[in-house]
């Protein structure tokens, strides 16, 4: 049996280390893919639930970094992720890099949740974290850039602008610093700074060129052409709005570009079919919603030709689409209206329960008053009839004491008799008694030198070396602490049970429930380890387990004790 147990416990350790090796090797391959292919690192990633749930916390949590970051890098929803970052900021705590990027990914989600306050604190807070790590700029760099558009969104433009400072002095690739100066000038854009703003556009124009990035070329030049329209500069704006076109690549959407163009044409008196042609070209592009200002432009346009009746049709065409959105605004005002309606009944509806619970608690508290009252008048009753009962008793007792005195008296002639011979017996008693407790003694003595031998033993052993070792390294985190492996905890429970092999076998004699491994515990409690020590003899990198199977040995032998 002792054979079977060992293969199995050997057995069930080889199976968990391959687990962990084999969960490590996944982690460590999606982290060296995840910049140039997150798309295969999502599919590397596409673990089932019951896999994760055999996950430890600490590859959890690793898990929910891993696959957040994949997420976002390939434009995909985070909702998934929701209950798995959970775990990370659980997990993680705040003098930890990880729980920086767990705080990163849960604002971005809560950003697409619409839940701009707890984007926002979740956001700060991983930045306060990421002043502890000054090289974690990737991390940094993307939080910074979601905490700006935040801001600018919720229009507090001046700390929009200093969050975009700091965030393009994170910058090391020209994608990025294009980013941030992007996002600069439509702050001096906002705030009617025209000259910042077509500086600031043009160096990030510079850096879009020196990536050779068509789209994001054709995005600044845009971008340039509606500042300049914004400041009146419309010839300008018409250059910017034709090399944007221009460098617009072929699979990408162009209805904005097209109108764009052809609205500055109309604007600067050009060419009238020139600036038809490419609003034409933009309703070919655009969404739905986004058709009624070429329809305005295009009735305009086929009025000033004198087309009347195609202008009226484009104007139709544009009252239909502008009425589709002024109905679905209202029908989301409608639904705004139902929901504040549905909130307003739910807070009466909680008001209203909670007036009954008032009432049940006052009407509770008022019987229980009752029945204490009750309860205290009983007791009050009950001591009065014992306080009777008990002077009846007590005369009673005083006639029998009279009586008992008598036979007291007589009775105390037999007993000094009686003691004469028990003095006697007592000398003779303490004697035996005084030669019983130094052979007590002696064998205390021998029983101390038996476990210091035994002690002295076990510190000669090679075992005891390592364990001491292990006890006296120096780690800061608990999670580094390094315990006996498994064959020295084997060695370590030959040595013990081998040196204390009598007091073992009494153990096993006198409490027969219990297993090897308390008794190896008690063993070591024998010796002059203290509970640290003894924890790292077990494997364990703190003592609340050693605890947990002292409190089971205690109650082991409390069981056989109430069994004999």
């Amino acid at each position: 049996m002792k054979i079977t147990s060992a293969l199995l416990s050997l057995s069930l350790l080889l199976f968990s280390c391959s687990h962990n090796n084999e969960t490590e090797a996944l982690f460590l391959k999606a982290d060296s893919l995840m910049d140039e292919y997150p798309d295969s690192v999502l599919q590397l990633l596409n673990i089932q639930p019951e896999e994760i749930e055999d996950f430890s916390d600490k590859e959890c949590a690793r898990y929910a970094l891993l696959l957040a970051r994949a997420t976002d890098k390939c434009e995909q929803s985070l909702l998934p992720c929701d209950s798995l970052l959970n775990i990370a900021l659980e997990y993680y705590d705040d003098e930890e890099k990880e729980r920086a990027v767990a705080l990163l990914y849960k604002g971005r989600l809560e950003v697409e949740m619409n839940s701009t306050e707890d984007a926002i604190v979740h956001l700060q807070e991983g930045l306060t974290i990421l002043t502890n790590f000054p090289k974690e700029i990737e991390t940094r760099r993307i939080t910074l850039s979601t905490l700006g558009n935040l801001y600018y969104k919720a229009k507090y433009y001046e700390e929009a602008m200093k969050i975009y400072r700091d965030l393009y002095k994170h910058c090391t690739t020209d994608k990025d610093k294009f980013i941030a100066l992007y996002a600069m000038s439509s702050y001096y854009c906002m705030t009617n700074k025209e000259d910042s703003t077509i500086i600031t556009q043009q160096k990030a124009l510079k850096y879009a060129m020196s990536m050779k990035d068509s789209a994001m070329i054709a995005s600044s030049l845009l971008s340039l052409s509606l500042d300049y329209y914004d400041f009146n500069q419309l010839d300008s704006a018409v250059h910017y709005a034709q090399q944007a076109l221009i460098s617009m690549p072929q699979y990408e959407n162009k209805g904005r570009y097209y109108y764009n163009l052809g609205n500055l044409l109309l604007e600067t008196e050009g060419n009238r079919d020139s600036a038809a042609y490419y609003i034409n070209k933009s309703m070919e592009d655009l969404s739905f919603n986004g058709r009624y200002l070429c329809l305005r432009s295009l009735s305009d346009l086929e009025k000033e030709n004198g087309n009347y009746e195609i202008a009226t049709a484009y104007l139709e065409d544009y009252i239909d689409i502008l009425d589709s959105i002024v109905t679905t605004e209202q029908s989301t005002k409608t639904q705004q209206l139902i929901y504040g309606y549905k909130t307003k009944m739910r807070v009466r509806e909680e008001q209203i329960k909670g007036q009954h619970i008032q009432l049940i608690i006052i009407v509770s508290a008022s019987i229980t008053c009752f029945l204490i009252i009750l309860v205290y008048q009983n007791r009050i009753n009950r001591k009065r009839r014992e306080q009777f009962y008990y002077q009846q008793a007590l005369e009673q007792t005083q006639n029998k004491l009279s009586s008992l005195q008598t036979i007291i008296n007589d009775n105390q002639a037999i007993i000094f008799l009686l003691q004469q011979e028990h003095s006697d017996l007592q000398e003779e008693q303490k004697n035996k008694e005084m030669q019983i407790h130094e052979r007590e003694q002696i064998i205390a003595q021998l029983q101390k030198e038996k476990i210091q031998l035994r002690n002295w033993l076990f510190t000669q052993s090679e075992i005891y070396k390592k364990v001491h070792s292990l006890f006296n390294q120096k780690v800061i985190d608990k999670k580094n602490i390094k315990v006996l492996t498994a064959p020295e905890q084997k060695k370590l429970k030959d040595t013990i049970l081998n040196i204390y092999a009598d007091y073992a076998t009494d153990l096993r004699l006198k409490y027969p429930r219990l297993v090897e491994d308390d008794i190896l515990l008690l063993c070591l409690q024998e010796t002059s380890l203290e509970s640290k020590a003894i924890a790292i003899c077990f494997g364990y990198s703190d003592t609340h387990p050693i605890n947990q199977r002292k409190q089971r040995i205690k109650e082991r032998m409390e069981e056989n004790k109430i069994k004999v």
